[in-house]
Parts: structure tokens; C-alpha cells; sequence
């Protein structure tokens, strides 16, 4: 019996029936899900676009049976030489589709070949950085006083998505709210500032600085376009930030893409220091960067997101800000330094302990805006069944955006056979078109799928089209030679 492809990963392939999922999300049935399409333009050359993820972890799950009938690798290569000789594509597209179970090969078109990966890289830094921190690891932002020079000091630990007022602290959201984002709260700390000045009795003015000294940068990467930045998608990567840093207006309250303040670390100080001095702490002068002195104590602490919900968030909207800054704390956390470099050498180790073939990977970002990345199809399906037997990404395949109904896949599947039988990563800039995740046949065979595809002219239209083609030639195969 064929399966949609919902559910998490623990020994054996977990995975939900979800009939009644995909007909409430068409509408068809009662229910809070839908297919009807967001009203927002897609960026060119960036794939996410700011929608509802509809998680789908709390509904029940069936493993899926490992004695499914297998396709035939002759003809599901034939299938993926097919979509390279396309006009639609060209000769730089490579295929990799093997077994999710097993990992046997069943279709190797230049696998091996790394190549620019666009936002598929984005895969990589979730995997590696979840594996080797934790799913329930979470980032601490932190406040410390310094009584002698009256400061003070709010320290950058990763956060990059603090609300300005109250986080919520996983309680219920409002529906198409991104749980992961405002978990916690700049309010939170100003609460525990506020008491702790009070309990010690401090009357006079106190000066407020930030420390970010950690995330080392470059704060804008060297191999991040000019347009992200002036288009709004991505911010400066501080490690501190106040709802990404977006500067929201009554105009883009709901905007996934606006202006960002220029350096967000100091935006969030200023947050802070306007909430303090809504509880009558005396504040004076500007927020300054600098490091907090060796006397300084910890007086106030706030918790992110615990990772798995900051995953499911950079994943489904393919947040480059969140994915960047992730690949810095796994530098961090590992004793590296938090710069580019830094993430990309703790990528690399982390993959490899899982047991990630990475042969060829070179990596500039966390995000995959860079065009010098060079990731292969064969290590991104290599990553995804290494995922497989590691505890803590037990529900990678509910974190991938789920084909028709969520993220940056939520349209581009509705009334195919491929909807809801899918969940994938994209990726995509000028010239580069890349899709990478794991897929259920007719006949309820997993098959985890990497195409990628670069040195094509300018558009996606036409790839897209050519490799879902592909795709839902994989989802309808019973593929017997």
C-alpha cells in the first residue's frame, strides 16, 4: 500500500497514511489545512516564499514496508537520462536516486559530480548541525551586569529570532505563525534585568552594550549578492536579533521579505534598553558594542527555540539569515571560530562522523547563496540516509516541507501524483536549479532523490518543469524492467 510521505524516521522508516491530510488540505474534506495559494510573488532566484507550515508530526504514523516491490534501476535511470537530455535542462544535470531504506543505487547520472547546490546546502547545515547538537538544544541569549562601569551587556548566543515583547515559549500560536519564531522574548529579559537592579538597589543611570564578538563574521558574507541585501532576504548574521531584524511597518507586519536593520545586533540592544526604560530603569546614552568586563555577572537569560523547531522554520521558508547563523553556532559549539570558515570545516566533520559521504564538498555558506558551493547529488542522498540512524533527527522528514501542502513546495505539486508523496528541499539562483529529498512510489518504495542542475540560462520555469516531470515519473513507477 502505497504511503504519503509525513512522519519521522526511528530504526525503521516511520511514515504517515495521510488520505484524510491531503484531502482536507485540497478542501475536500473538513479541516485547517489548504491548497489555496499564497498571495505573495516568488523572489527571483531565492525558493522560499512565506507561507503556512502545516506540521504534521502530531498525526499518527505507519512504518512502511521494507519488502515494498523495488523499481527496476534500469528503467529509473533511464528516467533520470531522460531529464538530463531535456532542452528544458542540459548536460550539467546530475541524479542520484537510491534506496531510503537500504541505500541501493538506482539511478546514477554524475552523482559523484559536486556542482553549485544553491539552497540544498541548507540540508546539509540542518543535518549536520542537529546531529551533532541535538534536536532539543536550544541558544541562550543572555544579559549581564557590570557594577563598577554600570553596564549592562546583552550577549549574542545565536538567537536570531527574539520577539520584541513576550516570546511564547512553545505555547500555542496563532494559526500561520512560525512556532520557532518569538520563542523568546526581549520582555522576558527586560522582567529579570529590571528585578535584578532593583534587588540590588541600583538607583542611577546604566548604559547598555552588546557582545557579538563570538559570531566573528564578515556580519554580511563575502559570497552573499548585493540583492539579497536590498531585497530583503536575508540580514547581517550577528548571532542577536530582534524578529531577524526585519524593520516592520503596518505595511509588511506579515512580510517574510523587507528591509533589515543594518546591524541587528544593536537594533536588539535598543529593544532592550526602551523595554528597561519602560520598567523605570534609567538608561543612558546609545547602545555601543563591547565586551562586558571580567567582573560582570549574569543577571538575566532567555532560551530559543530548541533546534528541531528552528530546523522545521529554515527549512520550510528556507531562511538564509537562520541557516547561516545555525552553521556559525555549530562552529561555536564545536570550539571553531564563528566565521564562514569556521561553519563550513564544522559542517564537514560533523557529515562525516554520521557517516556522510562528502567527497568533493566545498562550502562558503550555510544558506547556499554562494555559487562557489560545490555539493554533489550523491552526498546530499548520502546525508539523508545517514539522517536515518542518527536519534536526534528522527523527524528530519517532518522538518522537509511536504510536496502540495508546505514551504517552498506547498504549489508546485497540487493535483500531481507526486502531492503529498514528497518531502523536499529546493534550491535555486541564476542559472542553477536543484531539488533534493525523498520520495514514496506508487508501490511504496522510499526513494531518497537529488537533481541538480547549473550552468543554465537565466530562469526556472523551465527546469522545474522538466524535473518534476522526472519526479512524478518516480512517483506513479511501478518501474518493473
Amino acid at each position: 500500500m502505497r504511503v504519503r510521505l509525513v512522519g519521522a524516521v526511528t530504526g525503521a522508516v516511520a511514515l504517515l497514511a495521510g488520505g484524510y491530510l491531503w484531502a482536507d488540505a485540497a478542501d475536500l474534506v473538513p479541516g485547517w489545512l489548504t491548497l489555496a495559494p499564497v498571495e505573495e510573488p516568488q523572489p527571483p532566484f531565492i525558493t522560499a516564499a512565506p507561507v503556512t507550515v502545516a506540521s504534521s508530526s502530531p498525526l499518527p504514523v505507519t512504518a512502511l514496508d521494507p519488502d515494498a516491490p523495488r523499481p527496476s534501476a534500469a528503467v529509473v535511470q533511464a528516467l533520470a537520462q531522460a531529464v538530463r537530455d531535456d532542452a528544458r535542462t542540459g548536460d550539467s544535470t546530475n541524479v542520484a536516486v537510491v534506496d531510503y531504506l537500504d541505500g541501493t543505487v538506482y539511478a546514477d547520472l554524475s552523482a559523484a559530480d559536486p556542482q553549485v547546490p544553491a539552497s540544498t546546502t541548507k540540508l546539509l547545515t540542518v543535518v549536520a548541525a542537529v546531529s551533532a547538537l541535538g534536536d532539543e538544544a536550544t541558544l541562550t541569549t543572555r544579559v549581564l551586569w557590570d557594577a563598577g562601569a554600570a553596564t549592562l551587556t546583552l550577549v549574542a548566543g545565536g538567537d536570531e529570532m527574539l520577539a520584541a515583547g513576550y516570546g511564547h515559549g512553545g505555547a500555542e500560536v496563532e494559526a500561520g505563525t512560525d512556532p520557532a519564531n518569538g520563542w523568546a522574548g526581549i520582555a522576558d529579559l527586560a522582567d529579570q534585568v529590571a528585578a535584578a537592579l532593583d534587588d540590588a538597589g541600583v538607583t542611577g543611570d546604566v548604559a547598555v552594550a552588546v557582545d557579538d564578538s563570538a559570531f566573528e563574521g564578515p556580519a554580511w558574507p563575502e559570497e552573499w549578492p548585493d540583492y539579497a541585501r536590498n531585497r530583503g532576504y536575508a540580514a547581517a548574521v550577528t548571532g542577536l536579533a530582534v524578529d531577524i531584524a526585519r524593520i516592520r511597518t503596518e505595511d509588511n507586519a506579515d512580510a517574510e521579505y523587507t528591509a533589515r536593520y543594518d546591524d541587528p545586533s544593536v537594533n536588539a540592544g535598543e529593544v532592550l534598553a526602551a523595554a528597561l526604560a519602560d520598567r523605570g530603569v534609567a538608561v543612558a546614552d546609545e547602545v555601543t558594542r563591547a565586551a562586558a568586563g571580567s567582573g560582570a555577572v549574569e543577571v538575566a537569560t532567555v532560551e530559543s527555540a530548541p533546534l528541531s523547531e528552528i530546523a522545521r522554520h529554515l527549512l520550510a521558508v528556507s531562511d538564509n539569515t537562520v541557516a547561516e547563523s545555525l552553521a556559525r553556532v555549530l562552529a561555536i559549539e564545536t570550539g571553531l571560530p564563528g566565521d564562514p570558515e569556521g561553519a563550513a570545516t564544522a559542517t564537514r566533520r560533523a557529515l562525516k562522523a554520521i557517516g556522510v559521504d562528502i567527497t568533493g564538498i566545498e562550502l562558503h555558506d550555510g544558506a547556499g547563496f554562494s555559487e562557489h558551493n560545490q555539493i554533489s547529488p550523491a552526498t546530499l542522498a548520502s546525508s539523508l540516509l545517514a539522517a536515518r540512524d542518527v536519534p536526534a533527527l528522527d523527524d528530519l522528514m517532518s522538518w522537509l516541507p511536504l510536496s502540495g501542502l508546505e514551504g517552498t513546495v506547498e504549489t508546485r505539486y497540487v493535483d500531481t501524483p507526486v502531492a503529498g508523496y514528497f518531502r523536499a528541499k529546493t534550491g535555486s539562483l541564476t542559472g542553477v536549479t536543484t531539488i533534493a529529498g525523498v520520495i514514496v512510489t506508487a508501490e511504496g518504495r522510499p526513494l531518497a532523490v537529488a537533481i541538480l542542475a547549473d550552468g543554465m540560462p537565466y530562469g526556472q520555469t523551465r527546469p522545474k518543469a522538466a524535473f518534476d516531470e522526472f519526479l512524478t515519473a518516480l512517483a506513479e513507477c511501478g518501474c518493473e524492467g
